[in-house]
């Protein structure tokens, strides 16, 4: 009788842990059928490179990307002043200040030495990349660069500002800026800088 009681005692231990084995794998999501996983919005590189599309009229119909670069008068309060969404506004704050912009890859700008500036990316997103359900949200966007030259550290993320935020229009316009914490910066006669990597993101 004890070894009767033994061999159906193992048995039952053997299908106990067989019963729970496929419990566990049944409650973990295993089994025949494909176990499929929506991993929600993340973030896409747009661009990337050492400036972005060219100019503003080049973007083409629909498309969002970087418009231009500005080199602009350093300002004490940037998050009033580059709201502008008049890109020849902007434009006339480098000129006037000795500063200056591009809206070309491969650019090489002149600055006037010693004067202090911030650096403004504009950029504008479509639908695809900044849109839900019936508005543009404008935390969907960011722009991180880098700069050796200027201390700035690798895809340090630029502050945005929106210039322009219309669900009638097709685009979301914004302006982010470094002000390098507010100090600015600027750069000694004959000196040169680099900035190594520009990229702008969309979270769709």
């Amino acid at each position: 009788m004890e070894k009767r009681y033994e061999i159906v005692r193992n048995r039952f231990v053997r299908l106990g842990i067989v019963i729970g084995v496929m419990f566990c794998l049944i409650w973990m999501g295993a089994g025949p059928y494909p176990h499929l996983v929506n991993d929600g919005p993340s973030w896409h590189i747009i661009w990337e490179g050492s400036f972005g599309q060219a100019a503003e009229a080049d973007l083409g119909s629909g498309v969002g990307g970087i418009l231009e670069i500005f080199f602009a008068n350093h300002s004490a309060a940037p998050a009033t002043c580059y709201d502008e969404n008049d890109s020849s506004v902007i434009e006339g704050w480098c000129d006037t200040a000795g500063l200056g912009y591009a809206n070309a890859d491969d650019f090489n700008v002149e600055l006037a030495h010693s004067t202090t500036f911030d650096v403004v990316i504009r950029v504008r997103g479509n639908k695809t990349q900044c849109w839900r359900s019936d508005k543009f949200y404008d935390t969907d966007l960011r722009v991180r660069w880098t700069s050796a030259d200027l201390s700035v550290g690798g895809d340090t993320e630029m502050t945005g500002v929106v210039s322009q935020n219309d669900s009638g229009i097709d685009f979301l316009y914004m302006n982010f800026y470094d002000d390098n914490s507010g100090s600015g910066y600027s750069l000694s006669k004959d000196a040169s800088a680099d900035i190594t990597s520009i990229k702008f993101e969309a979270y769709y």
